[in-house]
């Protein structure tokens, strides 16, 4: 956007400058002034970039080592923050003429802004545009309007935001300038906005997104007769598109909230399509906490989502018009996301029952009951590290979309925790082999033996005394077998099935990898047959998907290798805490079966929502918002406000408490291992990372 100021005003100083002396900098021979001139680039580099104290630093390190040099005393002025803002404030406040008053309001506008003084930021930065042409201002629109939004200056900013919409001319760049735009509109104070909308072009790309802004927050704030009508005005000018569906959800929300029905309750489901069958159990457990066949005060209206975004969407609208006062579901990620989004554009509360992550993030309408993938793993490893005493972690998951948010949850957890991951391997979906995944992890691969001198020493002298082909390969097989795994981790993290865990649980005991710490018999047995005493063990960790009888099924033949591990989930049908435990036998009396995590969780919204309007009798939407966002103490319900914590005992999945002493035994500190032993580092970078 602009040339940097300090080489103006340092060129003007030292044009004259003597370029006698030599100094040597990095092997390079130069004169001592070409040296503080390369130094000098540099701390103004840092400076244009806003590395203030980086800048600082290298003015400083200028005037210790040239202090002979033309440059030593511009920099001894600039390496102070207040003496450069003072010299930028001179020239600003200097001639208006001046040809360096623009560049220097902008680098002062950038110091105020980087301090804090956003309202001297915002007029250092309206000196700075003063100066400019049209053509300037055109070319530098993004640039300028990023300059105003880090000085405060919202207004400006999305004026200048405006400009750079406009002036765009491919999709990606219109995409990403409009994705800008809307920002700044989120960020302008109503009576801004309303003066961005009256000034701005109707044909101008710009106006429909802010008129849509403007809308909403007239809507929000019970301005119907303003909100209908600059609606009406957006779909005159589009009538496709983003913009477009959100003018419509704005007049729907009018059309609809004066048709509200204080005991109706929207319930959006995919009744049709792949996600049938859970439609039908979360119906089994919705008709114990309410009546679906409207016998009651509280009546119900339910609707197809298809299990897509556009059926979700639709049957938001749909219960809208109905006069529902809040929503139920849907359940799927996308429709999740979907219908979400609808409910915060129209206005109607929305309680989903979708696992999306950051789906509540869409606005203040939408609530969830469900718990995500990510939270139970960011809850695991805080765990093992916290009572575990785990510091050092292994990672084997699936290439898979969940595979790599859970990993990306857990890794993050394990990285702020101060923790560390030693061994990490993914593997393709429907994969039932692991042992060349395991192996690497622990060092015992073809390519890891080869990289150990004992064990090449050892190979060589089988291959030199044996001649036979079969006997070779069965001593080498042999050899292979006594090399001792590379155990440098603490606990291992499988984020998989249970279907999944029963293969790869046993592949890692058949690497002598010690997962079952808190069986002092198998313990012993262990160290028995394989003659050691110094038997390093590791703790499993799972996640709500290992909350499944088969994992611990004797007949499956993989319990006995999942022993002692440890996992949490949002439900535990076995749990003894008083809630869940009626909410089962209620549940297994009406239906004849144990209920699930879905069943589990779709009754406690309906319960929520259900006392409310019970208790509270809100009349609008917003005060069911109101309600559900002020709820004072959780909820106790199936679920609860806690994660539900279980650990493997003997072929059995049992609850424990987090808060007490752990049911497995804290892992014992290790030091790291040797170079020349170890594994080498994961060759496959995190998920996401």
């Amino acid at each position: 956007m602009h040339r940097p100021l300090l080489a103006l005003v340092a060129s003007v100083a030292l044009a004259s400058c003597a370029q006698s002396r030599k100094v040597v900098v990095d092997g390079q021979e130069m004169t001592l002034d070409d040296a503080a001139s390369r130094a000098f680039s540099a701390a103004q580099g840092a400076f244009d970039a806003g590395r203030f104290e980086e800048a600082a630093r290298g003015f400083a390190s200028l005037v210790e080592q040239y202090p002979d040099s033309a440059y030593a005393d511009q920099a001894a002025k600039l390496g102070k923050l207040d003496e450069a803002q003072k010299a930028f404030k001179d020239i600003v406040e200097g001639p208006k003429d001046s040809r360096f008053r623009k560049q220097a309001a902008l680098e002062l506008a950038q110091i105020q802004a980087q301090q804090g003084k956003k309202e001297e930021a915002a007029q250092s930065m309206r000196t700075a545009v003063e100066q400019m042409s049209e053509a300037e201002k055109r070319e530098s629109a993004q640039k300028i309007a990023e300059a105003y939004s880090s000085a405060g200056a919202e207004g400006e900013a999305a004026a200048f935001a405006a400009r750079a919409l406009e002036a765009a001319t491919t999709p990606e760049d219109r995409a990403a300038r409009l994705a800008d735009y809307e920002r700044a509109l989120q960020a302008m104070p109503g009576p801004g906005l309303a003066r961005l909308v009256a000034d701005l072009d109707r044909k101008s790309p710009a106006w429909p997104p802010a008129a849509l802004t403007l809308a909403r927050i007239q809507l929000h704030a019970g301005d119907r007769s303003h909100a209908d009508d600059l609606a009406r005005q957006i779909l005159s000018e589009v009538n496709t598109g983003p913009v477009a569906e959100g003018a419509q959800s704005v007049q729907l929300a009018i059309s609809s909230s004066a048709n509200v029905k204080p005991t109706l309750i929207g319930i959006a489901l995919p009744l049709t399509g792949d996600f049938k069958a859970f439609s039908d159990q979360i119906l089994n457990a919705l008709a114990l906490a309410i009546d679906l066949q409207n016998r009651s005060g509280v009546q119900v209206s339910v609707k197809d989502t298809r299990g897509e975004p556009d059926g979700a969407a639709q049957a938001v609208d749909d219960l809208a018009k109905d006069g529902a006062i809040v929503i139920l579901g849907p359940i799927g990620l996308t429709e999740g996301s979907a219908a979400a989004v609808r409910a915060q554009q129209i206005g109607i509360p929305i309680v989903s029952l979708s696992a999306t992550e950051g789906i509540t993030q869409i606005g203040e309408y939408v609530f969830r009951d469900m718990l995500t993938k990510s939270a139970g793993a960011r809850a695991v490893a805080q765990y093992a590290q916290k009572k575990l005493n785990a510091h050092s972690f292994g990672i084997i998951a699936p290439d898979s979309s969940y595979g790599d948010e859970v990993t990306r949850a857990f890794w993050d957890a394990i990285d702020e925790g101060g923790a560390e991951v030693r061994a990490y391997e993914h593997y393709p979906q429907r994969t039932t082999t692991f042992k060349p995944y395991v192996s690497r992890m622990v060092g015992r691969s073809q390519q890891d033996l080869d990289e150990r001198k004992e064990f090449m020493e050892e190979s060589q002298k089988i291959i030199e005394s044996i001649q036979d082909p079969y006997r070779r390969r069965k001593e080498i097989a042999r050899l292979k077998s006594q090399s001792a795994p590379v155990v440098d981790f603490d606990a291992l993290f499988i984020p998989d099935s249970a279907r999944t865990v029963r293969l790869i649980a046993p592949a890692v005991a058949a690497e002598d990898v010690v997962t079952s710490g808190c069986d002092q018999r198998e313990l012993e047995i262990f160290k028995k047959t394989t003659k050691r005493e110094d038997v390093h063990t590791v703790q499993l960790l799972g996640t709500s998907l290992w909350n499944n009888p088969e994992l611990v099924d004797e007949r499956m033949g993989a319990a006995r290798y999942v022993q002692c591990a440890v996992f949490a989930d949002g439900f535990f049908a076995d749990s003894q805490r008083p809630a869940t435990r009626k909410f089962v036998d209620d549940f297994d009396g009406a239906y004849h079966r144990r209920p699930g995590f879905l069943e589990a969780h779709a009754w406690d919204a309906a319960m929520i929502v259900r006392r409310i309007l019970d208790g509270e009798r809100p009349q609008t939407r917003e005060a069911m918002r109101n309600a559900l966002a002020s709820m004072k103490k959780p909820f106790e319900g199936a679920t609860g406000d806690k994660l539900f914590w279980l650990w493997i005992n003997r072929g059995t999945i049992q609850e424990f408490d987090p808060e007490g002493t752990p049911p497995v035994p804290a892992a014992v500190p290790q030091p790291p291992p040797a170079p020349a032993t170890s594994p080498a580092a994961p060759a496959q970078p995190q998920p996401g990372k």
